[in-house]
């Protein structure tokens, strides 16, 4: 049973959103990315549930940067830096870079640089684009005639330098040869994984289950198994088999790239005619992050979904599972990548060593999890809680 109240501080998350607006800021050059890779990252940024502030506008050479922008940057935990060919170009950027590295300096400010298509080496050293970049702004500074302005020029030129120097020498991430839609995956999960965003929304009080998030939370960060783990959580209807894995997925999904829930399993096959269909689409979209063309047969579902995690650790919920074939179209036959984590939960416990994965030559390595009923001090304070809201 679940107590819908705030999580305890045990369980919260170490990083707090207090006085932010955003999670992110980014930060690019608009004529290189703002109708590809930008609009790309921004949607699944978004889609994931992360606030996230994109300037629409573009900047005319000169310009100096909006105090909205000033205050953007400001009200973000995060900024991610899209390091294109002509990002230097751009005064708006600069100023941009330095802002952002001297939030990250002040105020904890979380910096991801992105080296598009860009060498990290030609930032650190203002070499290539970079270097011809820098030169266009010292030859302005030459052409000024006023000798305030000339200064601030030069000011701002040894800023900027510094600037593209320290942040390449930041970790970052490079696109060069990687599928664009799997490097945006995986910014959005760094991002998850380093902000903690799935935390900040409580998750629900379980009482008298302490034992078993002790216990299932272990077995997630068990990295020993060098084949597939799954985790059988067993018991009565209404005895709290959901409400356990919802909270123990909600506490540590993001601690793997790819992951996914998939709940009321059995109700909603026995709802609709296409509900195992649909169930399908749900895992195939949250595993892969495309938008597949939606087909009628389930099999061709389940060599989608077996394509998928045959390549790449994934950690799966699938909640109230009632028969094998639902098992064999979610999981398919042909197996996981190492390391790979799946979370079962059913009344019948022998339905998960009946599935197809079982009959493989390297079977998955099983646990089984039985929840009991709660002992009468956890009872008691279940029932007073539902019936007073008072512990």
């Amino acid at each position: 049973m679940v107590v819908l109240s705030e999580l305890s501080e045990g369980y919260s998350s170490s990083s707090s959103t207090h006085g932010h607006i955003y999670e992110v800021f980014l930060s690019f050059r608009g004529i290189d990315t703002r109708h590809n890779f930008i609009a790309n990252l921004h949607k699944a940024l978004m889609d994931a549930k992360i606030t996230t502030f994109l300037d629409d506008e573009e900047i005319e050479i000169g310009e100096d940067l909006k105090p909205e922008l000033e205050s953007a940057i400001k009200a973000s935990r995060a900024s991610i830096i899209v390091l294109s060919k002509n990002y230097a170009t751009s005064t708006w950027c600069l100023d941009e870079l330095v802002l952002i590295l001297e939030q990250r300096r002040t105020s904890n400010h979380v910096v991801i640089p992105i080296f598009y298509h860009v060498e990290p080496t030609h930032v650190r050293k203002q070499q290539s684009s970079f270097g011809d970049a820098m030169d266009k702004h010292r030859q302005k500074m030459e052409c000024e005639t006023k000798a305030d302005k000339r200064s601030k020029w030069a000011q701002k030129i040894e800023q900027w330098s510094k600037s593209l120097t320290e942040v390449a020498d930041l970790k970052g991430k490079d696109v060069n040869d990687r599928q664009e839609m799997e490097f945006i995956e995986e910014i959005v999960n760094d991002i998850y994984r380093i902000l903690r965003v799935h935390l900040r929304s409580p998750l629900p009080l379980l009482i008298g289950m302490e034992s078993s998030i002790t216990f299932i939370t272990s077995w997630l960060k068990d990295a020993s198994s060098h084949t597939t783990d799954i985790l059988t959580i067993l018991g009565m209807g209404g005895i709290g088999k959901t409400s356990l894995a919802k909270f123990v997925y909600g506490l540590d999904c993001r601690d793997f790239k790819t992951s996914s829930y998939i709940g009321n399993i059995s109700s909603r096959c026995n709802e609709k005619f296409s509900g195992l269909l649909d169930l399908q689409k749900q895992l195939c979209d949250d595993i892969s992050k495309t938008s597949p063309i939606p087909v009628d047969d389930v099999s061709i579902y389940t060599s989608k979904i077996e394509n998928v995690v045959a390549r790449k650790k994934v950690f799966l919920v699938l909640d109230d599972i009632d028969s094998v074939n639902q098992l064999d179209a979610l999981l398919g036959s042909k197996g996981f990548y190492p390391g790979s984590k799946i979370i079962i939960t059913t009344k019948d416990a022998w339905l998960t060593e009946s599935c197809a994965l079982f009959k493989m030559n390297v079977k998955p390595k099983h646990a089984k999890h039985l929840l009991q009923g709660l002992h009468v001090s956890a009872s008691r304070k279940l029932l007073c809680l539902h019936a007073f809201t008072t512990n």
